[in-house]
């Protein structure tokens, strides 16, 4: 493998439909998008990996697309898809090897909106997996904004996923890190890992703000990369890699 195309995506909710739900329609958005742009890894958020009304979204592509190995992390209940749970999704043209959870510290955060409204903090997590020589770390982490709170207020859960990832990058320095981090500087969350990476693109992902991020180590070159609208709430980012 030379390179390798890689889209990361938060699909949380659907806003064509009034609800935010996703639905069979939504799921085929998905399929096409990785059809059209000739995916060759796609790394989502808040996907539905448990559900009573439709398959898992793993489930889906990989029946319905070439990229036929994957791997769920389920994390939470869906905020959107009321009795479904969600978390973090990989699908693969290529096998996924030495798969691993990394579940970071939840700091039980509550916020309470009105007397109907309250929102609790969720388990954030990544999957750490081999895809051919790459390193591939994908994950979403904690909505502080929502909580009226920053993640500089909690550096130390970032401070063990930061040293988690560079003994990672230690056994393999070809690593892309990416997901949706709900903040724009990564380098103060994760700074060592940060001195050995670089940004793919810098653009806004969510409501002018850049909420999603797709990096790779010095060992790796970015051939291309961009953002792009689609109908979530999150735009996706996706980057060409060269080995």
């Amino acid at each position: 493998m030379e390179k390798i195309r890689i889209i990361t995506w938060n699909i949380g909710e659907d806003e064509r439909n009034s609800d935010g739900k996703l639905t069979i329609d939504s799921y085929d958005y998905i399929v096409n998008t990785i059809k059209n742009e000739n995916v060759d890894v796609i790394c989502l958020e808040e996907a539905i990996v448990k559900s009573d009304c439709l398959p898992t979204i793993a489930e889906y592509i990989t029946k319905n697309t070439d990229l036929k190995y994957s791997v769920e992390y389920e994390l939470s209940d869906s905020h959107i898809n009321i009795g479904c749970k969600m978390g973090v999704v990989i699908c693969s043209k290529y096998e996924l090897k030495d798969i691993q959870n990394v579940l970071l510290d939840n700091p039980n955060l509550v916020y309470q909106v009105n007397e109907n409204t309250t929102y609790y903090s969720h388990d954030k997590g990544f999957i750490v997996t081999k895809v051919d020589v790459i390193t591939l770390i994908a994950g979403h982490l904690l909505p502080f904004h929502i909580f009226k709170e920053t993640p500089l207020n909690y550096l130390n859960i970032f401070e063990k996923a930061d040293d988690k990832f560079i003994n990672i990058y230690n056994e393999n320095e070809k690593i892309v890190l990416c997901g949706d981090f709900n903040f724009g500087d990564i380098k103060k969350l994760f700074p060592k890992m940060m001195e050995k990476c670089q940004e793919t693109i810098e653009e806004p992902t969510k409501n002018n703000k850049q909420s999603d991020h797709l990096i790779i180590s010095d060992k790796l070159e970015c051939l291309y990369s961009e953002v792009k609208e689609n109908i979530f709430d999150h735009k996706f980012i996706i980057s060409e890699i060269k080995i």
